[in-house]
């Protein structure tokens, strides 16, 4: 990792006063999933079919794979490039062409030579000329990366490809805190219809009741008003309860890939019982648990190999070919010992102008790596920030789930004594369905408040990358 940014780090842990280290064994999330801490086999079987089927972890796992084939094909630049051009042509050449064929002229070259036994005369005719030609060759060409570019390539797209990796995973757990937090909401809303269809059928009563009430003088009409009112209100919400159960139905029936006219979970109201306890701090450590810092390490390290890969375009590029076969105008002669042809050679190539494209190209790979380093550095801030938001939520809702079930508590005393006392007669029905209207709103309230703090633990998990406690997944 870049010191700079160990050192940004190392300051930002401290900052935050991020303390108390735990680690995680790194088999823990394949066979212990995180969601394990609640011990709901819906949830498991909905986390597993989201998993299997969601479109969005789809494309990220494609992701990974293009990543991966793209680090293969750089790491092609390591090893010598050998092919087999089998060729086969037929071709016409002329006399007036740049290059020709000659003969030689005369009978008697060697007459009327000089003292040396040099020819005195040499005559030459160039010759038009159809020809085949036929070429067996293997060739071999070869890179020496003296100055690190072939190098810096493959570093470049082997830390992007892990960056994918990271990126998955990132995308794998987020998929799964939604999937329980939708989970844990529809429960809630569960327990919201359950509070609501009870209310209603008390109020029913009230209304069958204040009837009869009425009939025998003992009641008004505008009691009986009141009860209707109360009854049709308490209808009215009950309508808007199922319907959002139905929306975060539909909105799991998508985490999950299916089609939400085929997806359905039969209502099971939450538990009262609170969500599995969580450390009062959340370790350093979670800098090589989250998947985003993972990925935005990795950001980093491509960026600096594309720096090396951009700076070694400077420098000379060394190349070494060579070939071996068999050339011949004649197929049937192609194989032969005398069709033998073989080449080797070596080449430098020397960057002296380029237009400033190598200099443009090193400016840009020094921008990316200054990007990354920034984006690493906001990451963990995020990250940092999520994990205290989190933890202060979780305290906060605990205490919150006290003080509601306390109010629910003493609305339904509050309630009971004053049925009691109107049907002794000692107050009014008004004042009876001031009560029981107290009572719903508290119940409710106790269901929202259990809902959220059920989504607070699955937030806190997900800031802390998937592990928030000594020997939790």
């Amino acid at each position: 990792m870049n010191a700079k940014i160990s050192n940004w780090l190392a300051a930002a842990a401290l900052a935050c006063s991020v303390t108390a280290a735990f680690a995680a064994d790194e088999s823990s999330p394949a066979s212990r999933p995180w969601w394990s801490v609640f011990p709901d086999a819906t949830l498991d079987r909905l986390e597993r079919r989201a998993l299997a089927a969601n479109r969005d972890l789809r494309q990220a796992v494609a992701r990974v794979m293009e990543a991966r084939a793209e680090a293969s094909a750089a790491a092609a630049g390591f090893y010598p490039n050998l092919s087999a051009p089998l060729l086969a042509s037929r071709q016409r050449t002329t006399n007036t062409g740049p290059v020709t064929t000659s003969r030689l002229i005369g009978g008697n070259f060697f007459a009327g030579t000089s003292g040396s036994g040099l020819p005195a005369t040499f005559a030459g005719q160039a010759l038009a000329n159809t020809y085949d030609d036929f070429q067996l060759p293997l060739s071999v060409s070869y890179e020496v990366d003296v100055f690190g570019r072939i190098r810096g390539a493959y570093d470049q797209a082997h830390a992007n490809a892990q960056a994918s990796e990271a990126d998955r995973e990132a995308v794998r757990l987020s998929l799964t805190a939604q999937v329980a937090a939708n989970y844990f909401a529809l429960r809630a809303a569960d327990s919201a219809v359950a509070v609501l269809q009870r209310t209603a059928a008390l109020r029913a009563d009230a209304e069958q009741i204040q009837e009869r009430r009425v009939k025998g003088g003992a009641a008004t009409d505008v009691d009986l008003l009141r009860a209707r009112v109360e009854k049709s209100n308490t209808e009215a919400d009950l309508i808007d309860a199922v319907q959002q159960r139905v929306e975060l139905e539909n909105a799991l029936a998508e985490l999950c890939g299916e089609h939400a006219g085929d997806f359905r979970l039969a209502p099971r109201p939450l538990d009262q019982t609170p969500p599995p306890a969580v450390p009062d701090t959340i370790p350093a450590g979670l800098l090589t648990q989250r998947p985003d810092l993972v990925e935005a390490e990795r950001r980093i390290a491509a960026a600096s190999s594309g720096v090396k890969a951009a700076r070694a375009q400077y420098f000379p590029v060394f190349d070494v070919r060579a070939g071996y076969g068999f050339e011949s105008s004649q197929a049937d002669q192609l194989l032969e010992n005398q069709s033998h042809a073989w080449s080797i050679a070596g080449a430098i190539n020397i960057p002296i102008f380029d237009g400033g494209r190598n200099a443009a190209g090193l400016a840009q790979a020094r921008a990316r790596d200054d990007q990354a380093i920034d984006a690493y550095q906001q990451t963990a801030l995020a990250a940092f920030r999520e994990v205290q938001d989190a933890l202060s939520n979780l305290r906060e809702r605990a205490l919150q789930a006290a003080a509601r079930q306390r109010a629910a508590e003493d609305a339904r005393r509050v309630f009971d004594a004053s049925q009691r006392s109107y049907t002794e007669g000692g107050m009014s029905y008004f004042e009876v369905i001031d009560a029981q209207r107290v009572l719903l709103n508290a119940e409710l309230a106790q269901v929202r408040t259990m809902g959220v703090r059920y989504a607070a633990t699955v937030d806190l998990i997900r800031a802390a990358g998937g592990r928030f406690g000594d020997g939790s997944p």
